[in-house]
């Protein structure tokens, strides 16, 4: 004699039941490979790729067990507003965080800028250093990390210096005041450009384009020369170095100038 319970409508029932968890179990593996594959062909984070696997298989979890529960005749209500009362309860408690990681995940796949890229992100620039769900990892010209939350990213003008060919190609502005002796042509010529090709020539070893230099912009107070440099992603540190060194050079040439001591060899 068998047990009361093993009827012929409960065995089918148990096996209905396991063929949805093994379902459940063969698409979650089959799903999560997909978005493996298909994340490493659009060289997506590996942050964005493991949330978007998490996201599938929180899906087909949930939609095992309302097959479950309607297998069982097992009202569904109860599942559904347990989870609504759980979303809201975990809304509440961490809007902050979900917003983060909402930003942080959107950033990953539309990729604004990616790690090593340099930025500017409002008023804070650097080279990207690493991009996690919550924050993104800015290392600044003043050799320090700086760690920006992924949704002030989203709300912020995204300045991106680097270049399709792992260049960055940076221009930075210097101001001058008006000579009545000295024009804006004999200003570029005679004074930046000589220095500009000198500091090339210094370090032509580093630099993969020699730095450029052109009138920006010009009123009654003054003249603005825009300085345009170019580095290797990589070697960020060889850019904080020079960028600065740069700008000293053309000061020390500016000084003679005014002076009329600078003749092309400052």
């Amino acid at each position: 004699m068998f047990p009361a319970f093993l009827t012929t409508d409960n065995l089918v029932l148990a096996g209905l039941a396991l063929v949805i968890v093994v379902v459940a179990f063969v698409l979650d593996k089959v799903i999560r490979r997909s978005i493996a594959r298909y994340g490493k062909r659009l060289n997506m984070e590996p942050h964005a790729i493991n949330i978007l696997k998490l996201v599938a298989r929180i899906i087909v979890a949930a939609s095992g067990v309302i097959a479950l529960m309607i297998l069982f005749k097992v009202p569904t209500d109860l599942f559904l507003a347990g989870g609504a009362l759980t979303g809201t309860a975990i809304g509440f408690a961490s809007t902050q965080t979900i917003g983060n990681f909402l930003a942080g995940f959107y950033i990953m796949v539309s990729r604004p800028f990616m790690v090593r890229d340099y930025v500017k992100i409002g008023d804070v620039e650097g080279e990207v250093k690493e991009i996690t769900i919550n924050y993104t990892k800015i290392y600044t010209p003043t050799y320090n990390i700086t760690e920006i939350p992924n949704r002030k990213v989203l709300d912020s003008i995204i300045i991106n210096y680097s270049g399709k060919k792992d260049i960055i190609d940076y221009s930075f502005k210097m101001g001058f005041p008006h000579l009545e002796n000295r024009t804006n042509k004999q200003m570029i010529e005679d004074c930046i450009k000589p220095t500009i090709e000198k500091f090339y020539k210094k370090h032509k070893d580093v630099l993969p384009k020699k730095p450029e230099a052109s009138m920006l912009n010009m009123d009654r107070l003054g003249r603005e020369v825009s300085i345009r440099m170019f580095f290797p992603e990589g070697k960020i540190n060889d850019f904080y170095d020079l960028q600065p060194e740069l700008m000293r050079d053309i000061v020390h040439c500016w000084d003679k100038f005014k002076a009329e001591k600078c003749d092309g060899n400052c």
